[in-house]
């Protein structure tokens, strides 16, 4: 069974401990898209189609003529003001009269803040992108640590291995169907690449051992 990629507008969230898969998933699905602007905070993300900005004032200049954008921040504008003014642009780049389809990936949803340090404008744009054609895709270590909005309004996870089985448990309440079925499944995950896909709407999830995607 392949992977059904997702369209402009569906939020996604890539679960996992590191080296479990996640990243490597998001890129592919990633090169797949024509209009993206990816967070890469690490300096990890293998994008090489992708122009590389570093300062809110180049996303500004970029944001309306370059279609793909990376951004690596430096270490001053990692702060949560910073953070709030970006997801304020990312949201205002697109209205639901004239739609800019754009994904925005976050490699690591932490490396933003955290509790009280978290930038609010991140759950608030993310409740009014779908209109806009724009969709959230976010990647974690820690599921039951990020804020709700961004699973609640999530249409597919994607949960590689992880580490803790509280994290597991609380995926498991996202699983409607067979959900002892898929709690057990989520223990036996391996450090492999090995995945599986959650539909939030259905409550349905299938299991994946390879990595595949085809366009819709």
């Amino acid at each position: 069974m392949e992977l059904k990629l997702p369209e402009y507008g569906q939020h996604i969230v890539f679960c996992g401990s590191t080296g479990s898969g996640k990243s490597y998933l998001a890129e592919r699905m990633l090169r797949c898209f024509d209009h993206y602007f990816a967070i890469d905070t690490q300096n990890s993300l293998n994008l090489d189609d992708a122009r590389t900005i570093t300062t809110p004032a180049q996303l500004a200049s970029h944001l309306r003529w370059q279609k793909k954008l990376k951004y690596i921040p430096a270490l001053n504008q990692r702060e949560r003001g910073t953070w709030n003014s970006i997801f304020a642009a990312l949201d205002a780049s697109s209205t639901k009269r004239k739609p800019s389809e754009r994904i925005i990936y976050i490699d690591e949803i932490f490396h933003l803040g955290y509790g009280p340090s978290f930038p609010i404008w991140l759950p608030r744009a993310i409740t009014t992108a779908r209109q806009k054609r724009i969709s959230y895709w976010i990647a974690t270590q820690r599921p039951k640590q990020i804020p709700m909005p961004v699973l609640s309004e999530a249409s597919k996870i994607y949960a590689f291995y992880l580490s803790r089985e509280d994290d597991i448990h609380y995926l498991a309440g996202f699983a409607r169907s067979d959900k002892d079925k898929f709690e057990a499944a989520l223990l036996s995950q391996k450090n492999d690449y090995s995945f599986i896909e959650i539909d939030v709407r259905t409550g349905s999830w299938h299991q994946y051992s390879k990595l595949s995607t085809k366009e819709n």
